[in-house]
């Protein structure tokens, strides 16, 4: 048991190594370009803020020397309407501070939404590309049968995989591949979880081409997620932090 699981270890390393190696190899380079240019359209989005904070700033400023203006003439009304001009002061005082403040916190909003929605939209075009060239990859190098093997391979080691996941309550067993395969590799994986989880529950078998390439089981509620955009996510999130954005 010991040597097999680390003959999976051993192997999965090697996958991912090819994976990170094909991407650095084929379209790095373009995913780094568009970082950059996200990066620029943020750059303006940007000095777009500090340009309305500053609009803000003046607007401010420009009330502050309203209301200096309105102290000095209202030191020349009679005493009896002394009161009454100190409220109108301070309403207006409040008023000017309240809206400054919606000006700045908008403005915030504004560049925050904006840096969200272009990293998004960069995250989207980077795992469609990598989605499309990995694909294309696997069709051209390896040979028809790869896929159903490494979902056999994991199979075998689906001891560990689950090893940790409650059985008490399980009513559905939810395996999903890109692609339909072969009866006899069904049946191994439904004696496999069999044997591992206890209990009635129902097995499905379900064809998602979107997955692209791998796999995800979900046992109940918990999820395995072997997918080609789930590792392409956990590669983009690593750039991301590798270029500070």
């Amino acid at each position: 048991m010991f040597s097999f699981n680390l003959l999976t270890i051993i192997s999965s390393i090697v996958n991912l190594l090819a994976l990170a190696w094909i991407i650095k190899r084929y379209f790095l380079g373009a995913i780094i370009r568009i970082m950059n240019e996200r990066r620029e359209k943020i750059e303006a989005a940007m000095k777009e803020a500090e340009k309305r904070l500053q609009e803000a700033e003046d607007l401010r400023k420009q009330r502050e020397a309203q209301l200096a203006q309105a102290r000095d003439e209202a030191a020349k009304i009679i005493k009896e309407a002394v009161d009454t001009a100190e409220k109108m002061k301070r309403d207006i005082t409040a008023k000017a501070e309240e809206e400054a403040e919606k000006i700045i916190v908008k403005a915030h909003e504004i560049a925050t939404a904006e840096r969200k929605r272009v990293l998004e939209t960069a995250k989207k075009e980077v795992l469609a590309l990598s989605r499309l060239i990995i694909k294309e990859f696997f069709k051209r190098f390896l040979p028809v049968e790869a896929e159903e093997l490494l979902i056999s391979q994991f199979a075998e080691s689906l001891d560990s995989a689950i090893a940790n996941i409650k059985s008490d309550n399980i009513e559905e067993v939810k395996f999903i591949s890109p692609d339909n395969v072969s009866s006899q590799l069904k049946k191994k994986i439904e004696d496999k979880l069999r044997a591992l989880l206890p209990g009635n529950w129902k097995f499905i078998f379900d064809v998602d081409p979107s997955i692209g390439l791998g796999f995800k089981l979900f046992i109940g509620e918990f999820l395995i997620d072997h997918s080609l955009d789930y590792h392409l996510s956990q590669i983009y999130e690593t750039i991301r932090e590798v270029e500070n954005i």
